[in-house]
């Protein structure tokens, strides 16, 4: 018989909290009805528009779930139990201010799928998504929704070597596995053949429908997918696992530090289209990323006057 899997420890720990708001030991239950209510609200307010449905029904359910996680996070932030996963969110939305380039590199999308399914905390590295993975199973929702949410939470970013269109679905395979997606982008960049993407691509709802690119593209245009073999074959063994599918997944889910991935973006920006972000560098190489700190340090020393 297979064994269920045990619940992590601040999973737990918030299902009891919740067990214990909802029969009235910690606050009464009319408080507990007006926190689900305006959890209902945040959802049913939240729901993808008609041009997302038109785009792709795949999209238009997974970002229908990832705004009610956001809507959750609204609602049951101040239990104690989920402090170090709101105080990384709050932290790194002061510092990153994401809503998309002028003004950020980071895009809303990828700012909010990484800090909701890829910053872990605690010993078992867990996300706020997975910790509403666990409260979703234990209150019963609905399979279709835990489903897209499970996904969601699986999901991590990927370098894409981009092999063409079919039909309105772009060809995208994946440097470090192999796999092959066809995958439509809602942010309306449908790219070119021998392109290598950083994006986050997510799977199929039901055999036949497509992929989707959740985030908007980032187009690396410089240095070629062989310099990026190079990387991961000096990169990988940093994980500290062996077996390097297990160990390029690990590393684009979480990085080899927590802001790996996001410092990366911030770094490696060049320049934009609204479709469209265009990045150059390696992440292991400073000089290589127009806007690190080492590049930005030759900058002050030559205007300061220190190359004459």
């Amino acid at each position: 018989m297979a064994r269920k899997p045990t619940t992590p420890p601040i999973a737990r720990k918030v299902i009891s909290s919740l067990f214990s708001l909802k029969a009235g030991r910690v606050v009464n239950l009319a408080a507990w009805r007006k926190g689900m209510a305006e959890a209902k609200r945040l959802g049913d307010t939240s729901r993808p528009s008609a041009e997302a449905e038109a785009v792709s029904r795949v999209f238009a359910a997974y970002t229908f779930v990832t705004n009610w996680v956001m809507g959750l996070l609204e609602v049951i932030q101040e239990l104690p139990e989920l402090g170090p996963c709101v105080d990384r969110i709050q932290k790194a939305e002061e510092e990153y201010m994401p809503s998309g380039p002028p003004m950020s590199p980071l895009t809303k999308s990828f700012f909010w799928h990484w800090m909701l399914y890829d910053v872990g905390v605690g010993a078992a590295r867990e996300t706020f998504g997975s910790v509403i993975l666990a409260v979703g199973r234990q209150f019963k929702l609905a399979p279709e929704f835990l489903l897209v949410l499970e996904h969601l939470v699986e999901a991590r970013l990927g370098l894409f070597i981009h092999g063409g269109q079919d039909g309105d679905r772009s060809v995208l395979r994946d440097l470090g596995t192999g796999e092959e997606h066809r995958a439509v982008c809602p942010a309306g960049y449908p790219g070119t053949s021998g392109e290598l993407w950083l994006a986050r691509v997510v799977p199929p709802l039901v055999p036949g429908s497509e992929s989707v690119v959740m985030t908007t593209p980032y187009l690396i245009v410089g240095p070629d997918v062989a310099a990026w073999r190079e990387y991961l074959d000096r990169t990988l063994s940093k994980t500290g696992l062996a077996d390097r599918v297990c160990a390029y997944e690990r590393l684009m889910k979480r990085g080899l530090d927590e802001r790996y991935w996001a410092e990366y973006v911030f770094e490696a920006y060049v320049n934009h289209r609204p479709e469209v972000i265009f990045l150059r560098g390696l992440p292991d190489v400073p000089e290589s990323r127009p806007h690190s700190k080492v590049n930005a340090d030759k900058e002050s020393f030559l205007v300061g006057g220190g190359g004459r």
